[in-house]
């Protein structure tokens, strides 16, 4: 299923959504620092899901690729995820960024299933 312009807008759209209420609930939780690292995790999130999805559309590529290619590119997100809490957990708290990257994964991901079905 190629993916469209349409439906990267639409991801686009369903990401920031995510991304917000998830930094709403982390400042209502925590507070402002924790609100920003979970919104940039959920940023993170999003950006992931965009590529996984333009990849998805290139012709030519079987089932198994594209479920590797998606399985990678979340992959490398926990890793990034891993990465900015342990170099600056000030700035990234792991709770708060867990839940913005989380919060916004998987909905899009589900989302995404739901698509293909």
């Amino acid at each position: 299923m190629a993916a469209t312009a349409s439906d990267q807008v639409s991801r686009l759209r369903w990401g920031a959504g995510c991304s917000l209420v998830t930094a709403a609930v982390a400042m209502v939780l925590w507070g402002p620092v924790e609100a920003r690292a979970a919104f940039s995790l959920g940023m993170v999130a999003m950006v992931l899901q965009l590529i996984a999805a333009w990849r998805t559309g290139t012709a030519g590529i079987d089932e198994m690729r594209v479920y590797g290619v998606g399985v990678v590119l979340r992959f490398i997100g926990v890793l990034l995820l891993g990465v900015m809490v342990s170099l600056d957990p000030r700035r990234f708290p792991p709770l708060p960024s867990a839940l913005g990257y989380l919060g916004t994964l998987l909905p899009l991901l589900y989302r995404e299933t739901r698509r293909t079905r």
